[in-house]
């Protein structure tokens, strides 16, 4: 009898490989579907946390029913790992909410927010928080007061991404009440209600003179999610002539994200703040005169 040497499989080596080649052409992955929404989920056992964090916003995005298993195995086992945990979290939403049946997913989901781990605890709250998933609003509003602030700020988010009126108003109120981390994640997302923006913005507006001045960074950033207006101009203008170090550089960070023209009517405040005291202020200032192609004094 002839002695054969027999060659191990590598099947995990040739899954990654495929992966990387999905990865790296975004058409093929297109074309090749649904074999290469196949290869990338039996592929994310063998992947490590880099490449789990690549692998996780195509399926979200193109995966649908096939991947809300294998991403919800992935939120509830990956403790370990915050941030493929709460990629995978996202990613799971965004395939709920394409979803044709996702109820028994809720139901999971919604039994996982009592797990030991508040690491799972806070992915389970951030994927159930799609547009429309009105079912999960009781569960959710029962672990507002959970006793980790990562768990409450993540049921926060997810309650202003369902887009349920009555949480707009809810929540609203309890920037009158409730403790500072609570109003803090309120205000950073109170713009997910995009369809009162009018009203978000003015909410906003007001907190810079009714809450706790340390709040006040955390309105300005804030305010770069909601559409750019006179009034919000003028409230930048108001903020950087306070002279507050801090303020002053989140206010300039937020004009970053603008067209130069949208701030042109701030140059001659920005011009004074060249001799600022703080120097990250200073290169802030130097930095948006520049894009706006203005030649320095």
């Amino acid at each position: 009898m002839n002695n054969k040497t027999l060659v191990p499989m590598d099947r995990s080596g040739r899954l990654l490989n495929k992966a990387m080649v999905y990865l790296s052409d975004m058409e093929a992955f297109l074309d090749n579907t649904p074999a290469s929404i196949t290869i990338l989920i039996d592929a994310l056992p063998h992947a490590d946390a880099s490449l789990k964090l690549k692998i996780l916003p195509l399926l979200g995005a193109a995966g649908k029913d096939r991947v809300l298993w294998p991403l919800f195995h992935l939120v509830t086992t990956s403790a370990g790992d915050e941030d493929v945990c709460r990629l995978a979290a996202v990613q799971l939403g965004l395939a709920a909410s394409l979803s044709e049946d996702p109820e028994a997913l809720n139901t999971a989901l919604i039994e996982n927010l009592n797990h030991p781990e508040s690491t799972v605890r806070s992915a389970c709250a951030l994927a159930l928080g799609w547009e429309g998933n009105h079912r999960a609003v009781p569960a959710l509003m029962d672990h507002l007061q959970d006793p980790d602030i990562d768990v409450q700020a993540a049921v926060i988010a997810a309650l202003s991404s369902v887009g349920d009126p009555h949480i707009f108003d809810f929540f609203t109120k309890r920037l009158n009440s409730g403790s500072m981390e609570e109003r803090r994640s309120i205000l950073l997302n109170l713009w997910r209600f995009g369809e009162k923006n009018f009203r978000v913005e003015r909410i906003y507006l007001n907190c810079l003179d009714d809450l706790s001045p340390e709040l006040v960074p955390d309105i300005l950033s804030a305010l770069t999610m909601i559409p750019y207006s006179p009034t919000v101009l003028s409230i930048y203008r108001w903020m950087l002539t306070l002279k507050d170090p801090v303020i002053c550089r989140q206010v300039l960070e937020n004009l970053e994200t603008l067209d130069p023209a949208e701030y042109e009517p701030l140059q001659d405040i920005l011009y004074g703040l060249l001799d600022d005291a703080d120097p990250r202020v200073r290169q802030a200032v130097v930095r948006l005169l520049r894009e706006n192609n203005s030649t320095l004094r």
